[in-house]
């Protein structure tokens, strides 16, 4: 070291207390390294070697001991080395630093030095051989000074590392995280405490397996998302190095804020922010184990104001804002959430079958022994046959007209008016009535829809009825008044709204509303009476996936039996039909209500089943066309739905242009 400049500036009696500021405009090494002597009070050998300029400027007032700091980092800046000897401190090159005696001291030693001091730690492996683990640790050290290595001691099985203080430090937890007994069969796990294991998964197997660095056989690395651990097969010199590299990843991040933006690809922005806000995670101070519970406190307490985190709906986007510790939990968080929600297929099958059956016979008498004046008068009139025989005899038009318009077998027998001595007579009459009723009804309705899990879908096929609420006249100051009625429209047909779950073991609970409603026929005349059928099931129940479930049910059989007849003559067996009307009526209804879920968890079986719903009604369609029905003009087709391929996104303009008019696949929708 003969050749060393020694330049001794010391300054014993400038407090250490005083600050200072910097401010160096490419000046001269030697002239920086001088007041930093008399700030600092050291003695500073300088090598030749030492020359160039620094610039050093500092905002603030800085104390002597943060000046030293701010010096030590500049040397590093221009490859230079602080190296203490004694009771001097040599500025030599990085390049002689492993000539000089740098500050020695056991790992297990504490050393409050500056971050940029170059010291040499010495730490005794307990599990590991030393020759082994020094080539997985120097390609991570310094690679611009090849001479600050790691060297293996192998009388000790010790571990010499020489660098800066504050990488020398790192290192150590590392080496202390390596030197560990290793688990039977070649199986490892390691936790990770700052990291995310799949992140780190994904890293090193696309690094290393992607690269074809390593087969398969030689290394398998499987992430634990519950622990944050990750499990590590393979060769001891691979499993070495892959769990020095973790080590060095697992890392905490710096504790300054920081903005991320996390773009979702299944979950609603706006949905999820206040989920995170209302959160309690960890306090970012100190990282928890990642198996313990979270502590309470987190975003809904005292690191409510650390965190923001804005929802934007344009690009279903959120904004996170906070210390990036907090954050990548966040992340986990929302990774866990923003995940594809299975969907369901429901298929509902409402069959409703029906008879009615009515029988009507009855016979009904009328006769006056005079027409003008006093005489004999009597009838046998039944109301409930539709028609009386005393309008009928007395020539009432609107009873004749009627009569006309009744269903079944109506014969009526008069004998007229007869005149005697000038004396009309009304001789007797009868009016004979027979109907026979039998109607058959059958109805089958398979609603279905497709909807995402816990999400309320409704589905409605019907018509838009018009109901009188109210009707009133409203009085004005000339004659009458101007006549005002109030209609409200009501949905009418099927009504299907469900809203599916899927639980473990694909068990579906489904909460379900179906109604089945249709106006009376006999009742459409009168628009402020119309009778409406209203069939509905209000119901929560529990399926398995792609099994049919019976929500509920009616069954119906109804006899009604009406007889009309002459008191004391009707009954006599026989002659007493004829002084009877007999109305009998029996109906029978069946209403059975099914349903079936069928979950979608992907894209495939998705599209399989609109193919089979497409060809379905597309088979009908062709089966329509065969049929005969409507004759269009010469030349003119049907509309008819395209082949489901070509209908998926061919590019037919391209075709047309390419390809003659023949060999072109049918045009998707109509025609």
């Amino acid at each position: 070291m003969g050749s060393l400049f020694f330049c001794l500036l010391a300054a014993p009696h400038i407090a250490l207390a005083e600050n200072f500021t910097l401010n160096f405009k490419n000046t001269e090494i030697e002239s920086v390294i001088s007041a930093v002597a008399q700030i600092t009070g050291k003695a500073f050998i300088i090598d030749p070697a030492v020359k160039g300029n620094v610039t050093i400027v500092s905002s603030r007032p800085l104390s002597a001991a943060e000046v030293y700091a701010v010096f030590l980092s500049t040397l590093q800046v221009h490859d230079f080395a602080a190296v203490e000897a004694g009771k001097v401190t040599k500025i030599v090159p990085l390049a002689k630093v492993a000539q000089d005696l740098v500050l020695t001291a056991n790992a297990d030693q504490p050393m409050n030095l500056p971050e940029d001091q170059i010291v040499t730690r010495i730490y005794k492996l307990q599990n590991i051989q030393a020759e082994k683990l020094a080539p997985v640790l120097r390609p991570l050290l310094n690679a611009r000074a090849w001479q600050i290595s790691a060297l293996a001691v192998k009388e000790g099985n010790s571990l010499v590392i020489t660098e800066r203080a504050a990488t020398v430090e790192r290192f150590l937890q590392i080496v202390r995280r390596l030197d560990q007994n290793s688990a039977d069969g070649g199986v490892e796990m390691v936790r990770l405490e700052y990291a995310d294991a799949r992140e780190v998964v994904s890293m090193l197997t696309s690094l290393e397996l992607g690269s074809g660095r390593l087969s398969a056989d030689q290394l398998r690395l499987v992430a634990d998302g519950r622990t944050n651990s990750i499990l590590m097969q393979g060769d001891e010199p691979h499993l070495l190095r892959i769990k020095a590299m973790i080590f060095q990843l697992d890392t905490p991040l710096a504790q300054g804020g920081d903005t991320q933006v996390v773009f979702l690809r299944y979950a609603k922005a706006k949905n999820l922010a206040p989920i995170l806000v209302g959160m309690d995670l960890p306090d970012t101070a100190a990282r928890p184990d990642p198996v313990a519970s979270p502590k309470p406190g987190g975003i809904a307490a005292k690191q409510r104001s650390a965190v923001n985190i804005q929802a934007d709906e344009g690009t279903n986007a959120l904004i996170m804002t906070g210390p990036p510790a907090l954050l990548q939990a966040l992340q986990s968080v929302i990774r866990q959430l923003d995940v594809r929600r299975a969907q369901l297929m429901i298929e509902a099958v409402i069959a409703e079958v029906s008879t009615d059956k009515g029988v009507n016979l009855g016979i009904q008498w009328f006769g006056a022994a005079n027409n003008n004046h006093a005489g004999i008068i009597g009838s046998a009139n039944f109301p409930n046959s539709g028609v009386g025989v005393s309008g009928v005899a007395a020539q009432d038009s609107a009873s004749i007209t009627a009569l006309t318009k009744q269903s079944g077998f109506n014969l009526g027998v008069l004998s007229g008016a007869v005149d005697i001595l000038g004396t009309k007579f009304l001789n007797l009459g009868a009016l004979v009535n027979a109907l026979a009723t039998d109607a058959d009804t059958n109805i089958l309705s398979t609603p279905s829809l497709v909807t995402m899990d816990n999400h309320e879908a409704e589905i409605i096929v019907g018509q838009n009825v018009p109901f009188l609420t109210g009707s009133f006249t409203q009085a004005t100051t000339g004659v009458g008044g101007s006549p005002f009625q109030t209609i409200e429209r009501r949905d009418v047909g099927i009504k299907l709204k469900v809203k599916p779950q899927v639980n473990e073991g694909d068990i579906i609970r489904l909460d379900i509303a179906q109604e089945v409603s249709s106006v009376e026929p006999t009742s459409v005349s009168f628009a402020s009476g119309l009778i409406t059928n209203t069939r509905n099931i209000t119901t929560s129940v529990l399926v398995e996936d792609g099994k049919v479930l019976v929500l509920g049910g009616l069954i119906k059989d109804d006899v009604q039996e009406t007889v009309e007849k002459v008191p004391l003559l009707g009954d006599i067996p026989g002659v007493g039909a004829l002084f009877r009307y007999t109305s009998t009526k029996r109906g029978k209804r069946n209403l059975m209500v099914f349903l079936r879920p069928v979950i979608l968890r992907d894209q495939s079986m998705s599209g399989r089943i609109s193919l089979d719903k497409y060809d379905l009604i597309r088979k009908q369609q062709l089966e329509r066309e065969q049929q005969t029905g409507v004759r269009l003009l010469p030349g003119q087709k049907q509309p008819m739905l395209s082949d489901f391929n070509a209908f998926e996104g061919l590019n037919f303009n391209k075709l047309s242009a390419e390809k003659p008019a023949a060999d072109l696949p049918p045009v998707p929708l109509a025609q």
